[in-house]
C-alpha cells in the first residue's frame, strides 16, 4: 500500500464535517460511514492512478476528487498522495482558497 497523508488542515477539515454530521444532524452512524469512506477514497486514489481532476481557485499542484458534496484535495507524493483539504462543493471555494493560510 502506498502512502497517504493527512495535513493538519484536512484533518481539521475532516473533524469539522464529521462533528457536524454527528452532532448538529444527530447522525453519528452517517458521520461513521462518511469518515470511512474518505479514508476509502485516499487509499484509492493513492493506490493507483485515479484521476483526479483541476481546480482554478486551487494550487497549481493539487488535484481534487469528489465524494458525494465534498472536494478532496490532494497532491501527488513519490509514494501516495498527501491530502491538502475536505471542502464542501457549495462553499464558496475562490474566496475559501484566498483566504487559506496554508496556501502556496
Amino acid at each position: 500500500m502506498t502512502d497517504v497523508i493527512w495535513s493538519p488542515r484536512a484533518s481539521d477539515d475532516v473533524e469539522n464535517i464529521l462533528y457536524y454530521i454527528r452532532t448538529t444532524s444527530g447522525r453519528p452512524l452517517t458521520a461513521q460511514r462518511i469518515g470511512e469512506e474518505f479514508v476509502e477514497l485516499a487509499e484509492r486514489v493513492a493506490d493507483s492512478a485515479y484521476p483526479g481532476f483541476r481546480h482554478p481557485f486551487a494550487p497549481p499542484e493539487w488535484q481534487y476528487v469528489r465524494h458525494k458534496r465534498w472536494l478532496i484535495f490532494f497532491q501527488r507524493l513519490r509514494q501516495g498522495v498527501e491530502v491538502m483539504r475536505v471542502v464542501d462543493a457549495a462553499r464558496d471555494l475562490p474566496r475559501l482558497f484566498a483566504d487559506s493560510p496554508d496556501q502556496p
